[in-house]
Order: structure tokens, then sequence, then C-alpha cells
């Protein structure tokens, strides 16, 4: 069965691994190269047994370690568009371009299958990840939900699942207005109550954990996006901890590997 842990999950760095028995991926590659590899081997493995990192988009604190990764020999999948964007940005980055086909494509014994999100980047993705019929998704820095999200998110046993912030605490805070205005747009981030209203639809009987990332720290607590989520869920009928477990991926600590 697949495994995933957050190594890092927030506003100023993301990075996600996810595992089968035979091969190891990141998604993005947000953190220092030291930290990554630090964070891997407190998870038992190491940065020289990663088999690609797939990249969701170019904003910095997805891909601010990606150009050491690459130096070090990683392989890093990204679109094209994407490709570009990073380049401009960081430097010169080599990486496969991302084949779009229904069957997706194969990083070892596992198959990825990006799809589109809408946020204010040049071509950003989600993934799930599919090996020997289980399937793990990751999707983050999402304006809003789309009918295609929503399918490709469904059969998923594990789904790590953006919950940026309490919009209250966004519209009521010091940030500026302008911020204020892309993060609760169209191709912002995610609020807690509608990844609620994602999680309601999306989840089954074959959906056993549920973690909640990307969650700003100025914005939302853990505790907050948490309750929001596990109040909501139980009033649709769907019981933490009987249905569904559900878990917070934070900045500044790994989770358990689930």
């Amino acid at each position: 069965m697949l495994r995933l842990c957050s190594l890092s999950s927030g506003s100023k760095g993301n990075c996600i691994y996810v595992a089968s028995d035979t091969t190891e991926i990141l998604v993005d590659f947000g953190m220092s190269y030291a930290y990554v590899q630090d964070a891997l081997q407190k998870i038992g493995t190491d940065v020289k047994n990663i088999s690609g990192v797939v990249v969701t988009h170019e904003h910095a604190d997805h891909v601010c370690g990606l150009l050491r990764a690459s130096q070090e020999g990683l392989k890093v999948y990204a679109h094209a568009r994407t490709t570009l964007a990073i380049n401009a940005k960081c430097g010169r980055i080599q990486t496969e371009n991302l084949p779009f086909y229904d069957g997706g494509f194969a990083i070892g014994d596992i198959t990825v299958l990006p799809f589109r999100v809408p946020h204010d980047a040049v071509y950003p993705l989600a993934y799930s990840f599919i090996e020997g019929g289980d399937k793990i998704s990751v999707a983050t820095d999402i304006g809003h939900p789309t009918e295609g999200i929503i399918n490709n998110l469904k059969n998923s046993r594990i789904l790590l699942l953006e919950a940026n912030h309490d919009r209250e605490m966004l519209l009521d805070g010091n940030y500026p207005e302008r911020l204020k205005k892309r993060i609760d747009g169209a191709n912002g981030h995610l609020s807690n109550e509608t990844a609620a209203e994602i999680l309601k639809r999306v989840i089954s009987p074959k959906t056993k954990q549920i973690v909640l990332g990307h969650l700003s720290e100025n914005n939302n607590t853990p505790e907050l996006a948490f309750q929001t989520i596990v109040d909501s869920l139980s009033r649709a009928g769907i019981v933490e901890g009987r249905d569904v477990s559900v878990d917070v991926a934070t900045q500044s600590h790994l989770t358990r590997i689930f």
C-alpha cells in the first residue's frame, strides 16, 4: 500500500512524501535541501532514494529548494510552462515534461495522475498516485472547487487537501485588501469551510485518512481547521474516528506516516 508523510506544509514551504514499497516520490520541494534531507532521515529514508519530484506550480513555497535538488541529481517532473516559470525565477532546472494523457505516467511502480486546479500560477496542478489499486491524492493551492477536482479526488484512501484559512480571520485580519482578495478569490486558496464542502462530496467507504494541509499561520490554526471540518462533516453524517480519520499537517513538524 502507498504511504504519505507531510515533511512540511504551509505558506512558507511545502514538501510531501509519497511512497510504495519500491518507489519514493516527493510532491514539491519548497524547503531547503538540508531540511528535506533531515526530514527524510527522520522517517528512515534519504534523498538519494527519491525517484522523482513532481511539481505542482512555480511559487517559491513549492520550489525554493528545487534548484539544489536538481543539481544533486534528483529527477524533476513539471509541466513545460511551469518549468519555464521556475527557470525564470530560480535558475535553470532540468525537468522531465509531464506527459498529459488519460492514463497518466509512471514513476517506478506508481502511476502519477496530474490534474488542473484553479490558482494564480501558470499551470497549477494537483496529483493522484495509484499503485496496486491503492490511491492517494495531494491537492493544495486551490481557488475554488471544480467538478474535475471532485472527480479526481474520489476513491482516494488518503487525501491531503488544502484548508488554508478561516474566512473570518482572513477578512478581519491585517492583511492588505489586495492580498485578502487574492487569497479569497477564485484563483486563491481554500478556506476551511470550502475544504469541508469538498470532503463531503469525495469521502466514501474507501476513504480512510484526511490530512489538512497548507494552513496559513496568520489566518488559521490547526485546532480551528480540524474542528471546523470535523463539525461540518459530522453534520453530514460523517463521523471523525468512525468513518474517517482527520489529521492536520503543519509548517514546522512532520506528520506521522499514514
